[in-house]
């Protein structure tokens, strides 16, 4: 009778030899080798052509939009660090949420001014915009200047098209007599300050205008470069506290402030509209449009603009994609 002890000699000395066997086999078998390949082109990592990498070249009218682009007349302002200067306006993100700046052509012109943005809420896709601005000018005896206070909402209605609605209110005030040699013509309309002075008989030289203004601004952004802009402004309500003089031909501003002391409401002297299609390339943007106005010309300020714009997270962002993609063209295949 065979024991435990006497079948597990007995196995152990029957698998032994098979599985020394095996690994005999294993050790001398050759390497794995694709059929009818080189171990060295196995290796090597697949290449893009050169049209497959241009093809892949991170352009702007390939880039999905941005809601946050436009910042005249919306709720939203330049990211912090980022920097326009244009003819329209210079404005500096200063302050994350924050923007300032000048309309460099009337500081040109004698007419000093500045504006701050600061968007104060933005809850998915509401954000509301308060602001300020300063207009001031002195000629001769005459110091005006103009204190406004602003509200404009945006609402992004679907990814591409966002809606805009703005109140703006202005608190106008002169004193002094106006010296009109002493103001660029294009302001003036060419009018001498002799041939003006020689038609007024007032009891005194001052001025105070108050108004409320009403804005809409719709944009369609296709990507991040193109962008279909319409825009409509108009002053609702006016009231001429005191006007002791005939004020004028600054900028057309004659035909707002030359109305009987009390209230009004002046759309068809101020009313401007305007259609434009907007280019938004890596640092320049620029818009060309047209429009109609009360004021000949007037729709010009609104419709076309052109600036060099750089700085913020979202173009260092870009700047930065567009580094790794050139870096990259050395790898192509040539093709």
């Amino acid at each position: 009778m065979t024991t435990p002890l006497q079948l597990t000699l007995l196995l152990t000395c029957f698998f032994s030899p098979l599985a020394l066997a095996e690994e005999n086999d294993d050790e001398d078998a050759p390497p794995a080798t694709l059929p009818g390949g080189d171990q060295d082109e196995a290796l090597k990592m697949p290449s893009l052509s050169r049209a497959q990498h241009d093809w892949l070249e991170p352009k702007r009218s390939e880039l999905p939009q941005d809601p946050h682009a436009q910042t005249d007349f919306t709720a939203y302002t330049l990211e912090l660090g980022e920097i326009k200067l244009g003819l329209a306006s210079i404005t500096v993100g200063a302050a994350p949420r924050t923007q300032v700046g000048t309309v460099p052509v009337l500081d040109a012109l004698g007419v000093y001014n500045g504006h701050l943005k600061v968007t104060a809420i933005e809850a998915g896709p509401y954000a509301l915009g308060l602001g300020t601005s300063y207009f001031g000018l002195r000629a001769g005896d005459m110091n005006g200047s103009s204190i406004g206070l602003s509200m404009i909402q945006s609402i992004n209605i679907i990814a591409p098209w966002s809606v805009h609605f703005g109140v703006d209110w202005s608190n106008t005030k002169s004193n002094g007599i106006p010296d009109l040699d002493r103001i660029p013509s294009i302001l003036t309309g060419g009018k001498s300050s002799a041939e003006f002075q020689s038609g007024q008989k007032p009891s005194d030289w001052d001025l105070h205008v108050q108004d409320l203004s009403l804005s809409l601004a719709t944009d369609v952004r296709f990507n991040r470069r193109d962008s279909l802009i319409l825009q409509a402004r108009a002053v609702f309500w006016s009231n001429v506290i005191t006007r002791g003089y005939d004020v004028p031909p600054l900028l057309g501003m004659d035909k707002l402030l030359n109305k009987p002391e009390g209230t009004s409401s002046p759309i068809g002297d101020t009313y401007v509209a305007s259609l434009a299609w907007q280019w938004s390339w890596r640092r320049t943007d620029l818009r060309v449009g047209a429009g109609i106005s009360s004021v000949p010309g007037a729709w010009l300020l609104q419709s076309t603009d052109l600036s060099y714009r750089f700085g913020g997270k979202t173009r260092r962002t870009e700047r930065r994609m567009n580094k790794t993609w050139k870096r990259n063209k050395s790898d192509t295949n040539g093709r």
